[in-house]
């Protein structure tokens, strides 16, 4: 009976593979179980030996036979290894082999029992080498990695987190992560209700700070970047996963960065200021030249009785003087701050006239293009200053296309910058939010490459063979001194654009000089005492001379007290008041609301050898009346100050 239920067991066993093999190794029955599981039927695989079951490298170190041997010494031999199918594929098994012996003890065979397990093996596998794999990214990231419970306490901690913190894993683990980094973003403390970690629990969201500080174990923070991200399991948060990157060495190559910018920009200053100093001096000392070699002679032909010698020497000093003047006009518009007359100016009609003028300056092959809307907006600006702005680009438009035909294109719009608005790589005043009027000219001309177009704002650089003078670093001036910008974009073989970016004002300003009167007769003679203040000798004498040839008395001053000093003591006496604008002791706008403070009534003119927009203002709200720059005629001082005294006459 119990042969019976044995055979019927055997037989119907089907997870398993039971046969039973020889004291010598052969296969002496095969279940159904062995049949599904290793693709022998049994007819195939009875009487063979059982190692065809065993791969070929189990089968060169003779593991068939020593399972065989000890199962039969001791009665039992377990194994799990790989076998193969009839297929030759193979799978993991885990297998018993027992010793069958009869009532008298003697070993008459062996049962083996296969189970099939290469699922488990491969799950197996595969969670090991995700452990393998966590492990080395853990063991082995720059960042600091931090995982924590449903709590909020540390359950581990990366190598690279006790470097970066000072805290090992035994310090950390089982303790609440926020309260040894306690510092949170941009340094504020946080406590269990409000850290990050924390809120990731809370809500299930993923937090990541740009920027921040943690608490290192010494004592000092450290700037981090990080990540937090809940881990779920089991349908509930099972805690948090940290990811931490320290940004210190990040922060110090910025700085260094910053540091080196700055240098290399600095240099190039110097490079600039080498460059426009050598170029400046060239020029003054060929204007010095003329100046003081005719002058010279003109002394002679004075001590020898040549008048009328003496007078054409002269008037090529002054024509000298004139180009001198020219030249430190341009200085001033290279360093933003040159003489304007502000008004209302339609940018539309201005490119327009321009072009007119220089359509015959260019060649007829190349074809000019206006495009410019009726209704441009005004900006305020000094008319003749855009002139020569808009005149230059053009020329140089034409120029860079040359005999060859090609297009030269003059483009007006009106533009709104936000703050999330790409805005044009320009150089001049940086550019805000706001309305700005864009001037474009663009050329089909060869184009620059990167060395040129990185050079073209320095002064005295040109690509002629001849030529000197400060090109488009006075047109940079220009747009500085009008608050506004100018940039280049340019490839060879493709051409050139300049683009002009005029801020629009936010309401226009109409008249054309800071207090103005009425022009009279400049020949009459004049007469009353005038109060003249510069800490220059040399104006001081000018100035006296020419005014006392004119008819007045002059008092003089050397500074901004001593003018205020002398008015109080001259009183009433005193008709005009003539003062620099950068003196010691008090400057010009301190004297000037002094003055003004003695004497409401009093007209003041201002002198100086700069003419930056802001300074007049400045002027004008201290009290001053009008403006004379430097360097001046003596008929063009004598002028200023009859019309500064000159009754101010009313429209009829």
């Amino acid at each position: 009976m119990d042969a019976d239920r044995y055979r019927l067991l055997f037989e119907a066993t089907v997870d398993y593979a039971v046969f039973h093999v020889s004291p010598a190794g052969m296969v002496e029955t095969w279940n159904i179980g062995a049949e599904r599981i290793f693709g022998y039927e049994a007819p195939e695989i009875i009487g063979r030996h059982a190692s065809i079951l065993f791969t070929p490298e189990d089968n060169l170190q003779g593991v068939p036979e020593r399972e065989l041997k000890f199962a039969m010494e001791t009665g039992r031999a377990q194994d799990s290894r790989w076998h193969l199918r009839k297929d030759g594929s193979r799978f993991w098994a885990n297998g018993v082999m027992v010793g069958l012996r009869d009532d008298a003890g003697s070993l008459v065979g062996l049962a083996k029992i296969v189970k099939d397990d290469t699922d488990l093996k491969q799950s197996e596998e595969l969670l090991q080498y995700q452990l393998n794999l966590a492990d080395a990214i853990a063991s082995n990231a720059a960042e600091a990695l931090f995982l924590v419970d449903s709590e909020g306490r540390t359950t581990f901690a990366n190598p690279t987190a006790e470097a970066m913190f000072g805290w090992t894993s035994d310090e950390l683990v089982g303790q609440f992560l926020h309260q040894k980094l306690h510092f949170g973003p941009e340094g504020i403390p946080t406590f269990l209700g409000d850290s990050p970690t924390e809120h990731v629990i809370r809500t299930e969201e993923t937090v990541r700070e740009e920027e921040g500080l943690f608490s290192h174990k010494g004592g000092h923070s450290v700037p981090v970047s990080c990540s937090i991200a809940p881990i779920r399991g089991d349908g509930a948060i099972a805690g948090a996963v940290l990811v931490v990157r320290d940004l210190t060495e990040q922060r110090r190559t910025e700085a260094t960065e910053r540091e080196n910018e700055q240098a290399l920009q600095q240099s190039q200053k110097l490079e600039s200021i080498g460059v426009l100093a050598g170029g400046i001096a060239h020029d003054f000392n060929n204007l010095l030249t003329g100046i003081m070699g005719n002058a010279g002679l003109a002394r002679r032909a004075i001590a020898a009785g040549r008048s009328e010698q003496a007078a054409a020497l002269l008037r090529d000093v002054l024509a000298a003087s004139e180009r001198a003047a020219d030249l430190t006009r341009q200085l001033l518009a290279y360093a933003g701050k040159g003489r304007f007359v502000i008004q209302p100016v339609d940018l539309g009609r201005l490119v327009t006239e321009v072009s007119t003028l220089i359509r015959a300056s260019i060649s007829k092959k190349i074809t000019l293009v206006m495009d410019v809307p009726d209704d441009c907006i005004l900006v305020d600006a000094d008319r003749a200053q855009l002139q020569q702005l808009v005149m230059n680009l053009v020329i140089n438009g034409g120029e860079a296309i040359g005999d060859q035909p090609g297009t030269l294109t003059v483009r007006i719009r009106t533009e709104h910058f936000t703050e999330r608005r790409e805005r044009p790589r320009t150089e001049g005043f940086p550019i805000v939010t706001g309305d700005y009027v864009r001037v474009d000219v663009s050329d089909t001309g060869d184009g620059m490459d990167d060395e040129t177009r990185s050079r073209i704002f320095e002064p005295f650089f040109t690509t002629k063979f001849l030529g000197r003078g400060l090109g488009l670093s006075a047109a940079l001036g220009i747009v500085r001194g009008h608050r506004g910008a100018i940039g280049v974009r340019s490839e060879e073989g493709k051409g050139t654009t300049f683009t002009i970016l005029l801020p629009v004002p936010p309401e226009v300003l109409r008249a054309e000089r800071i207090s103005g009167h009425t022009s009279i007769d400049y020949e009459s003679n004049g007469g009353g005492t005038i109060l003249v203040a510069d800490d220059e000798e040399g104006v001081r004498s000018l100035v006296a001379s020419v005014l006392e040839e004119a008819g007045y008395t002059v008092e003089l001053a050397s500074d901004g007290g001593e003018v205020v000093k002398r008015l109080r003591e001259l009183g009433d006496r005193v008709r005009l008041v003539i003062l620099d604008l950068t003196m010691p002791a008090l400057g010009g706008g301190e004297a000037a609301t002094e003055l003004r403070r003695i004497r409401p009534d009093i007209p003041i003119i201002a002198m100086s050898g700069y003419g930056d927009l802001e300074l007049m203002q400045h002027f004008g709200q201290a009290g001053v009346d009008d403006f004379l720059p430097k360097p001046f005629s003596p008929g063009q001082l004598a002028a200023k100050v009859r019309d500064a005294l000159a009754p101010i006459v009313e429209d009829n």
